[in-house]
C-alpha cells in the first residue's frame, strides 16, 4: 500500500512539474489550439425547385437559382445573394404581368453573420427587389444555421433545409449581369436589371465593332420630360421631370426631379389635399455609363421634396437603356418609354 501510495504522489507531482507549477520548470502547453474556422468567402450556388401549394398559384412551378458573394475576416461574414425566380403556370394560362405563362424576378439580399469552426450563423439584413411589372413584394428577413463542410453549405431554417455549393469557376473580375458588376455604394431595387442592361449594351457593342471605339456622347446638362393625360379617376394628370446629369468620361452621375400634379375635373376637391388639385415631388438619384451614343442609367436612391398627404408611397427604383441623338435622349424602362429634351436657354428649369 504505501508503495501505491509512493507511486501516486509521483505522478501527482509530474503533472504539476509539466504543467509549470514549479517555478524553474519550464512551462508546457496546458490547452489544446482553438480550432480554426472555415472558409466561407468566395461564391456559393444554390438551387431551390417547388411546387407552388397553396393561395392564386397553387400548382405553379416555382424555381429559385442563388448566387451568394460572401466576403470573411476573421469570424465576420458580409455580402449578399442575388435570388432569380422563374414561376411557370400550371394550367398554362399566361400571368398578368408578363402575359405569358411564365415570368422570372429578381431579389437581392444583404447578409451579415459569423463562424465558428464549421458552424455559419447567417442574418438577412435588407432586401431590394428588381422593377418591372411582375416585381414581387418584400418577404420577413430570414435567419439561417449553417454547416460548412469544404465545398457544401448546408443552410437550415425553422421551415427549409437548403443546400449550396461552391463556385469554383467564378471570377469576380468576369463580366455578366450580376449585381457584383453595379456601382452603386448599397444595392438598390434596379442595380441587377441595370447591371443585365449594361450586359446587354456590351453585346451589342460587341457586335457593332465600331462602338467600342466611338467616344462617349456628351449628355451632361438639364434635360426635361413632360407628360399630359388622364389619372384613373378620371383626373388631369400632368408629369414633368427634370434631369441633372454630370458626366465625367463615359461615366455620369447626378439626378432628376419628378414632379406629379392631379387637377380635379369634376371640380370636387381631393379629400386628401382639401383642394381641387395636388402635387408631389421626389427626387431621384442616378448612375450610369455611355458607350458611344448609347447608354445605360439606374437609380440608386431617392427622397421626397414635398411631402402630401395624398402621396400614397408607392415608388420603385428602375434601370434605363437610352440613346442620345443631339438634343434627344431616348430612354426605355420596363415595358415604358420616354423622350428627353434639352431645353431652351430662355426656359426655367431647376423648380426647387
Amino acid at each position: 500500500m504505501r508503495a501505491v501510495l509512493k507511486l501516486l504522489t509521483a505522478g501527482v507531482a509530474a503533472t504539476i512539474f509539466a504543467a509549470g507549477g514549479c517555478a524553474t520548470g519550464t512551462a508546457g502547453p496546458v490547452t489544446a489550439q482553438r480550432s480554426s474556422n472555415a472558409a466561407v468567402a468566395g461564391v456559393w450556388d444554390g438551387l431551390v425547385r417547388a411546387t407552388v401549394s397553396d393561395g392564386a398559384a397553387a400548382g405553379d412551378t416555382r424555381v429559385e437559382r442563388q448566387e451568394w458573394h460572401l466576403e470573411q475576416r476573421g469570424a465576420t461574414i458580409s455580402g449578399y445573394y442575388v435570388a432569380k425566380l422563374t414561376f411557370t403556370s400550371g394550367d398554362g394560362r399566361p400571368y398578368v404581368c408578363s402575359r405569358q405563362p411564365s415570368f422570372s424576378a429578381l431579389v437581392r439580399f444583404d447578409v451579415r453573420g459569423k463562424v465558428r469552426g464549421n458552424a455559419l450563423d447567417l442574418v438577412e439584413v435588407s432586401q431590394h427587389a428588381s422593377g418591372g411589372p411582375c416585381s414581387l413584394g418584400a418577404r420577413p428577413l430570414t435567419q439561417y444555421r449553417a454547416q460548412v463542410a469544404g465545398d457544401v453549405i448546408t443552410l437550415v431554417t425553422p421551415k427549409d433545409r437548403q443546400t449550396l455549393r461552391r463556385n469554383t469557376a467564378h471570377h469576380e473580375d468576369d463580366d455578366g449581369p450580376t449585381l457584383a458588376s453595379t456601382e452603386a455604394p448599397t444595392s438598390t431595387a434596379a442595380a441587377e436589371a441595370a447591371s443585365t442592361l449594361a450586359e446587354r449594351l456590351r453585346e451589342h457593342m460587341r457586335m457593332s465593332g465600331s462602338a467600342q471605339s466611338q467616344l462617349p456622347a456628351d449628355v451632361s446638362g438639364v434635360w426635361i420630360w413632360e407628360h399630359r393625360g388622364q389619372a384613373p379617376t378620371g383626373d388631369e394628370k400632368q408629369e414633368r421631370e427634370e434631369w441633372h446629369v454630370d458626366q465625367e468620361g463615359d461615366r455620369i452621375s447626378g439626378y432628376y426631379d419628378r414632379v406629379v400634379r392631379e387637377v380635379s375635373t369634376d371640380g370636387q376637391a381631393f379629400r386628401c389635399s382639401m383642394n381641387t388639385e395636388f402635387e408631389i415631388a421626389t427626387r431621384y438619384r442616378i448612375r450610369g455609363e455611355v458607350r458611344g451614343n448609347q447608354l445605360v442609367i439606374y437609380e440608386n436612391g431617392f427622397e421626397v421634396l414635398e411631402p402630401n398627404a395624398c402621396d400614397n408611397g408607392q415608388r420603385r427604383l428602375d434601370a434605363y437603356e437610352g440613346l442620345a441623338s443631339g438634343d434627344e435622349v431616348r430612354l426605355l424602362w420596363g415595358a415604358g418609354g420616354q423622350v428627353l429634351h434639352r431645353p431652351r436657354p430662355d426656359v426655367p428649369t431647376q423648380r426647387f
